[in-house]
């Protein structure tokens, strides 16, 4: 089943640690064994492309490998990344472009693949593969610089607060509590009550999971039930206490999605 991103709303892999040897009492930690495999590289970050003139793509990947992405057009899309062999890099992601104005009729979904090699938090070369509904393909050799920004850590106490949307700010509400629970209100396509959940994926980098539940939806009613998920981020260049998230989930068949950007109440 094809899975897709509404033109409703606009904004616009493993980790490992190094051990040593502990002071005092602490266990020292154990010395890799002789001929032991390097340690893979993770491709975890915030990583953007840009070709000329203006086409950027920058993909959002956490460090258990899963991602998000937006492009060109604009798109969004949701997809996963592995890491193996040290360095090697695949995976694969669906895209739904959006109308950018009234004259322009969005691209056709695609399914992409991709395949490169990363260094952690340096550099990340990828060939990005892309067919179409149309059955048009596309490929792109890209090379993906990182985001610093991503190291800046991410804590429940830190996004917790009321927010609101600067579009309709009465109407689109949002709570989040120190535990990660939320609650709100969305009106911006649908007209629903939010329920979810902030997590912490890693507290050294600044991207947190957002899984959000859609209900009594009194606009759009197809997106009744609907449960979307994908990240929030506080410390890309937003107003003081806001956080971007890019949310995806699946609604009558096709990859929809919310990006916004809400900013302190």
């Amino acid at each position: 089943m094809r899975t897709s991103v509404p033109t409703l709303f606009f904004l616009g892999a493993l980790l490992v640690g190094c051990g040593g040897s502990g002071g005092g009492s602490g266990a020292a930690a154990p010395a890799p064994a002789p001929g032991a495999a390097p340690a893979p590289q993770s491709a975890g970050g915030v990583w953007v492309a840009t070709t000329p003139p203006v086409s950027t793509l920058t993909l959002l990947i956490a460090e258990t490998g899963e991602m998000r992405v937006t492009g060109a057009g604009p798109s969004f899309g949701a997809g996963a990344v592995i890491v193996t062999n040290n360095n090697q890099v695949s995976g694969s992601y669906q895209t739904r472009s959006i109308q950018a104005s009234p004259t322009t009729p969005a691209a056709p979904d695609r399914d992409c693949t991709v395949q490169g090699t990363v260094t952690t938090r340096a550099s990340l070369q990828l060939t990005v593969r892309c067919t179409d509904t149309t059955g048009a393909t596309t490929e792109e050799n890209l090379s993906f610089f990182y985001d610093a920004t991503y190291s800046a850590g991410s804590s429940l106490a830190a996004i917790a607060g009321n927010y609101t949307l600067e579009f309709r700010p009465a109407t689109n509400t949002l709570n989040i509590n120190g535990d990660g629970t939320l609650f709100g209100m969305f009106d911006n396509g649908p007209q629903c009550v939010l329920n979810g959940r902030v997590e912490i994926i890693a507290a050294e980098f600044d991207l947190y999971r957002l899984t959000v539940s859609f209900s009594n939806c009194t606009r759009l009613p197809r997106y009744e039930g609907i449960t979307m998920t994908g990240f929030a981020r506080r410390a890309m260049p937003v107003p003081t206490g806001a956080f971007y998230a890019l949310l995806t989930g699946v609604v009558d068949g096709r990859l929809q999605h919310v990006s916004v950007l809400y900013v302190p109440a």
